[in-house]
């Protein structure tokens, strides 16, 4: 039985099916398949059911899993206490939600690295709960994730039951973005009314029929499908408000400079926003003290603290 084995495992139980668990750990799917048959065979149970709707887990399965998870969890703890010392230099893996200032936060990080070290640093944008399961499964070793205020308690749960330390980072309010040739530019403040009448770029992952009530006004829910642009990638949002003159798109705060003059973007106040938002930056228990983690940690709160000041 080897380690890696049992990270296929935990692999295909999140994402149902060996072809995703292959996607999802940049591995040929026939490797997985044969481990997870080698497997099974080496220890005389069958771990899922193959059903045309995916990879079920057995009963057995079940409890095999929760072992498994356990070990590597283990395995991951060891490596956290005695790897990025010495001459390994900074290893990183981030996994953060969508938010501009945190792609400049980590940029200003390794600004300030030593360059003598060794650098390597691994970062993806996703949402809150692939954040949470990229830290918890250990393919991220720090993830920042974004929550109403109000549901910080039940994340803060569910931190307990998956071995992982959160630390508040920022508090804000969304607000508008678009470019400084919009419709509403020359306005000092906008109201969700005059928003209606502008295409919204939004971000097209799983968490989006959520957004409008979760993040912006209990009740709110910008309904007119026909104004509204689905986007995966960051850098394609921006060059949509850019080629689209009178859309718009909501974030958090973010550096000026981030979006002028060299994006011609602007951000507007909108004070029919009522719901608080928190940023928070969450690691394994075992490793939020290990050098790198804690200097990454450190660093981008109190950046993420002066964007809300």
């Amino acid at each position: 039985m080897k380690i890696q084995q049992l990270e296929y495992v935990i692999a295909i139980a999140h994402a149902g099916s060996i072809t995703a668990a292959a996607k999802n750990l940049f591995q040929a799917q026939p490797n997985i398949s044969i481990a997870l048959k080698e497997l099974e065979a080496e220890i005389g149970m069958q771990i899922f059911w193959r059903t045309p709707n995916g990879m079920v887990l057995t009963p057995e399965g079940e409890s095999f899993l929760i072992r498994a998870k356990d070990i590597v969890e283990s395995m991951r703890s060891l490596e956290a206490d005695y790897t990025n010392r010495g001459d390994e230099g900074v290893v990183l893996k981030v996994a953060a939600v969508r938010s501009a200032y945190v792609s400049v936060a980590i940029g200003t990080w390794v600004n300030e690295l030593d360059r003598d070290e060794k650098i390597s640093i691994h970062f993806w944008e996703t949402n809150t709960n692939k954040v949470i399961e990229d830290v918890s499964s250990g393919k991220a070793d720090v993830g920042i994730i974004r929550m109403p205020e109000s549901q910080k308690h039940m994340y803060e749960e569910q931190f307990n039951n998956r071995k992982l330390s959160g630390r508040e980072m920022c508090g804000f309010y969304m607000m508008p973005l678009m470019s400084a040739e919009h419709p509403l530019a020359d306005r000092e403040s906008v109201t969700l009314d005059d928003l209606k009448k502008y295409p919204e770029i939004v971000h097209a992952d799983d968490e989006i029929n959520l957004f409008d009530r979760t993040y912006i006004r209990s009740g709110y829910e910008n309904s007119d499908a026909d104004r509204r642009i689905f986007v995966r990638d960051n850098g394609s949002k921006v060059m949509l408000l850019n080629t689209i003159k009178d859309s718009y798109m909501w974030v958090s705060p973010s550096p000026r400079e981030n979006y002028s003059p060299q994006f011609n973007m602007i951000v507007k106040n909108c004070s029919e926003v009522n719901i608080r938002t928190i940023d928070m930056a969450v690691c394994k228990k075992n490793s939020e003290n290990g050098r790198v983690v804690k200097s990454f940690i450190d660093f981008i709160t109190e950046f993420a603290e002066s964007m809300t000041e």
